[in-house]
């Protein structure tokens, strides 16, 4: 019973918040790409300071977003992580009846 609670508290949360947090990690991690290219297309073509502060503010923004998703996905693991070493631990119960197998006998 208790290696149920760790995996439907824990481990599936945290797999659940790293596939999530992830996915959107590499959205904004392409949408990162595609404002720092276009900043640097403004810069190249001598733009106006208004048009390069936008840009620098759009890029600024997904840098912000992609910590943040990173973050959770971090977080996701550390649960994740805390629910696996929870049943790694758990002591294993014997079956009723059946001789403890430690090595020795009384003979």
């Amino acid at each position: 019973m208790r290696w149920c609670a760790l995996v439907l508290l824990l481990v599936a949360p945290g797999l659940t918040i790293m596939v999530g947090c992830g996915y959107y990690l590499l959205v904004d991690l392409g949408a990162l790409q595609t404002s720092y290219h276009h900043l640097e297309n403004l810069v190249a073509q001598n733009a106006e300071l208004r048009q390069l502060f936008i840009a620098d503010a759009q890029q600024n923004a997904h840098r912000t977003n992609m910590f943040a998703e990173g973050v959770w996905f971090l977080l996701g693991a550390l649960l994740a992580g805390l629910g696996v070493h929870g049943l790694c631990v758990m002591p294993r119960r014997e079956k009723p009846g059946a001789e403890a197998r430690t090595g020795s006998s009384d003979q």
